[in-house]
């Protein structure tokens, strides 16, 4: 049975997608069955990211909507990875219920299912985050973002999340700003969200400008190091939080 995890954030722009097709790969590198779920409705982009936007016939709403079944709506990046493209439109059936019945014919067969969410915490967000066992809130180090994933943390709450359910990450961590006083440090941004860190990943233009299809992360740099190090704590290893 697949563990659930949805990646949110409170406001755009801070990565989330590449955050989840990167840790999606390094988790199925290691081996692990993983379904990417894109849930950004009207603005999917991780079958852009994967490179396989020209296979998309399907979305997980023809499969909801039993328009077609649910293997013909996956697409194949790998043996290891697959993905479920987002709808264009919103599913006039789509609740908690009926996404978790949809997830239901996926779990067995994977060992991680990553739901993509939408910025923000409205309606949509909290359905992805109600059916998932495990929430993770990515933020950049400045202050607007940090303090966007802790008004999302809280509303997280309010909907019933359990505080140990709910992990953060720091995405597009840069040094030498940090220490010139133009971005937040690591205990600030966990100081004003109120979460537990899950990771740590450097800022490399090379993953804001490309796809992860294109060209993959060379193995010795510390993006690549650091996806690994999450994913790997995904897995239940004990890796120390470092970058």
């Amino acid at each position: 049975m697949a563990q659930i995890y949805t990646v949110l954030s409170g406001k755009g722009g801070v990565g989330k997608s590449t955050f989840c097709a990167n840790t999606a790969l390094a988790l199925s590198g290691e081996g692990k069955k993983v379904l990417l779920i894109d849930g950004d409705i009207t603005l999917r982009s991780l079958d852009l990211l994967l490179g396989v936007d020209s296979m998309v016939l399907y979305d997980w709403s023809d499969v909801m909507e039993n328009r077609c079944d649910s293997e013909k709506a996956r697409l194949f990046y790998d043996d290891n990875l697959q993905l479920l493209p987002a709808p264009l439109g919103t599913p006039e059936n789509l609740t908690t219920e009926s996404f978790k019945e949809l997830i239901s014919q996926y779990s067995n067969k994977y060992d991680y299912i990553i739901i993509d969410s939408p910025a923000g915490i409205g309606e949509l967000p909290l359905i992805y985050a109600e059916c998932a066992n495990f929430c993770i809130l990515v933020a950049t180090p400045d202050n607007v973002s940090a303090r966007s994933a802790c008004v999302a943390g809280t509303k997280l709450s309010e909907a019933g999340i359990k505080d140990e359910n709910m992990y953060l990450v720091i995405n597009r961590f840069d040094p030498w700003a940090v220490k010139n006083g133009r971005l937040l440090n690591i205990d600030e941004v966990m100081d004003i969200t109120y979460l537990r860190l899950l990771g740590v990943v450097p800022e490399d233009k090379r993953i804001t400008h490309t796809s992860v299809s294109e060209k993959e992360i060379p193995s010795h740099s510390k993006v690549r190091i650091a996806f690994g190090n999450i994913s790997g704590r995904i897995m239940g290893k004990e890796i120390p939080l470092n970058l």
